[in-house]
């Protein structure tokens, strides 16, 4: 079921109407941007749902209508499908992939501020002073997000105050991590804080996929050609290997002394 919302349905259109629009990025597909209309989604959408803690304290009948007010979009790695001159009219939940939300210097330079995993809601909230303040959405991954206007959003806290709980209790953890890397980029030198991402990014085999130079240097809030020479420098301490598409961890504990610097 498509929802009748004017909100989400200027929003998908926009969606589209950019897809059309963008040519390939970094020689990849050309992104189409593509809508789920399908109507036997509604069961996909549920299941999702109730993979988002937010959202678990919903009776069935409210988690009907909140699947049956919601469309899910998919979004190509590389999609910016949120501007800081958009009226806050929509919220998204991303489902599945990654999600940066990032600023731009006077110089033209991307500062990405979070990074957003699946089950997370963003975008403009300002019934529980959730805010996108003047930031970029841009996707890093395949995306499956829901979009769900504002309005609807309210109207469901108001009637489940829990949701509401929730939301301010997802709203304290990001400000304590957002006050974590202010006092990393205060306090912690360049190269603690590159191990410690690197780290924080690798998989279970101990490899940072998916991440060029250029978007560690932009978690990072520095410059490419840095980042390469820091790499370079624990590579020849025997700390990573630098491969084609990503990055192999070779000595995790010497990483570990450089993040506890």
């Amino acid at each position: 079921m498509m929802p009748s919302s004017p909100v989400i349905q200027r929003k998908l259109a926009e969606l589209t109407q950019r897809a059309r629009g963008r040519g390939p990025r970094r020689g990849g597909p050309r992104d189409r941007g593509q809508i789920l209309e399908n109507p036997e989604v509604l069961a996909a959408k549920l299941g999702h749902l109730r993979e988002t803690e937010v959202f678990a304290p919903l009776p069935p009948a409210e988690r009907l209508w909140l699947a049956e007010n919601t469309t899910m979009v998919t979004c190509e790695r590389g999609r910016v499908f949120y501007v800081p001159d958009e009226a806050g009219e929509v919220v998204f939940i991303l489902k599945r992939g990654k999600v940066d939300l990032y600023r731009l210097t006077e110089d033209g330079r991307k500062l990405v501020v979070a990074t957003l995993s699946p089950h997370t809601i963003f975008g403009e909230m300002g019934l529980i002073g959730q805010r996108m303040y003047g930031c970029y959405a841009e996707a890093t991954e395949d995306c499956l997000i829901c979009v769900l206007s504002r309005a609807d959003l309210q109207a469901l806290v108001r009637r489940n105050p829990e949701v509401g709980l929730r939301l301010l209790d997802e709203l304290e953890r990001r400000l304590h991590e957002r006050e974590a890397e202010l006092e990393a980029l205060a306090f912690r030198s360049l190269p603690t804080r590159l191990a410690a991402l690197l780290l924080k990014e690798a998989n279970a085999e101990g490899v940072v996929a998916g991440l060029t130079h250029q978007d560690l240097a932009e978690r990072l809030g520095t410059y490419r050609e840095t980042i390469s020479q820091l790499l370079g420098r624990f590579r020849s301490e025997g700390l990573v290997a630098v491969e084609p598409r990503h990055i192999r961890l070779l000595d995790p504990a010497g990483l570990s002394a450089y993040a506890e610097q």
